[in-house]
């Protein structure tokens, strides 16, 4: 028991770690940006770096994983981070950012999926969600972590120092993976999931694409959607995502309480249902009300949180010996989703004229987006 308990908190802090990554850049990016001089292509760059590392990564680690286990992989995988942390903490130049932002990317991309992957081995049904979702919510206090308190830390020790520090703390919590992470038994689940054919997964395939859309409007669209169609300044802008980030992180923490008392299924699907629902009703007049708009932007952006759930019912149908390139095709999928819906969205706000206009497509895109993955996910094979 006491080993459990050790267990869950390395994997908790070291998914808080990769939450951390994913998002500070955003925080400290333009400071980074102005000592090294990055024009905008450059910026770009380092900024996608991380994510395109990230996943490539995930199928041949899914692979690994069914090989290895997760305990090696994300442990050595971890300590590769922690150096790409320290390389950005001295970089001098675009392609040594770039490079640091990538070998970053690659030590984070096996933690999320190696903790569904060592949950859905030493646990099975409920307990495993239930696991997977409480690690999940710990984790999601990096992405505030990289926020406020990565700027501070920033103005403080200089963002090198504080670079430096982050990649330290990453170093610590691979120790821990290392010394503190279960090998999982021989053959994972205990038995044959009767689901595990590639084809008996199909259905989860357009919810995978569909789970990024909120943080992907989150991240760089709300902000333009606020300002360009309610003419909100940086304050109130400012102010509207932290409210979005607060509500995200307490959904967060509400679901493995909330799949205590009713199934996960249901869950996914009235979480998928009523961000459908509230999206074309906001699609249909944009300017409306701009406390109904950062509502939206709540709703859209917690729909995220259901990717726990997700991957921890697809692992469970998987095949014990196949489970591990299952989630990793999966997670792929969810990264595909992001630059899909990146292009898409930077497409018709070049070509639609308008910030009214502009928007009510991208809601109207998105709504259409949630109700084929939401259709989907009703499919599933009895």
């Amino acid at each position: 028991m006491r080993h459990d308990k050790k267990q869950f908190l390395v994997l908790a802090l070291a998914f808080l770690m990769s939450m951390f990554f994913r998002s500070y850049f955003g925080v400290v990016g333009p400071i980074v940006a102005a000592e090294i001089d990055l024009d905008p292509i450059s910026y770009g760059y380092a900024a996608s770096a991380f994510f395109i590392s990230f996943g490539l990564l995930q199928m041949p680690l899914g692979s690994a994983f069914d090989r290895f286990g997760p305990r090696r992989p994300t442990a050595v995988l971890m300590i590769v981070g922690a150096l790409g942390a320290s390389f950005i903490a001295t970089a001098g130049s675009a392609r040594q950012l770039v490079a640091g932002q990538a070998v970053l990317g690659a030590g984070c991309a096996p933690i999320f999926m190696g903790v569904v992957y060592q949950f859905g081995s030493l646990s099975d049904g409920l307990a495993a969600r239930r696991k997977i979702a409480a690690v999940s919510a710990i984790g999601s206090l990096g992405a505030l972590l990289s926020a406020s308190p990565m700027l501070w830390l920033s103005e403080f020790l200089g963002w090198r120092g504080a670079m430096l520090l982050a990649a330290s703390a990453m170093a610590l919590c691979a120790a821990g993976v290392a010394f503190q992470m279960g090998q999982p038994p021989p053959g994972g689940q205990c038995e044959e999931a009767p689901g595990g054919r590639p084809r008996g997964l199909v259905y989860l395939f357009p919810i995978c694409l569909t789970l990024s859309l909120g943080g992907t409007f989150r991240s760089a669209w709300a902000t333009p959607y606020l300002s360009g169609v309610f003419y909100a300044d940086q304050t109130v802008s400012s102010f509207a995502l932290t409210i979005v980030s607060a509500v995200g992180i307490a959904t967060s923490f509400a679901i493995p309480a909330l799949i205590s008392r009713v199934s996960p299924r249901i869950v996914v699907t009235c979480g998928m249902a009523a961000a459908t629902i509230a999206t074309f009703a906001m699609a249909v007049s944009p300017a409306s009300s701009i406390v109904a708009a950062v509502g939206l932007i709540c709703l859209l952006y917690s729909t995220g949180n259901l990717h726990p759930l997700v991957m921890a019912e697809a692992q469970e149908l998987a095949s014990s010996k196949r489970r591990g390139i299952v989630l990793g095709f999966l997670n792929t999928l969810v990264f595909f989703g992001v630059a899909i819906s990146s292009a898409v969205f930077g497409w018709v706000a070049q070509n639609a004229g308008g910030a009214p206009l502009t928007f009510q497509i991208i809601l109207f895109v998105t709504a259409a987006c949630l109700v084929i993955g939401l259709a989907g996910y009703l499919t599933r094979p009895t």
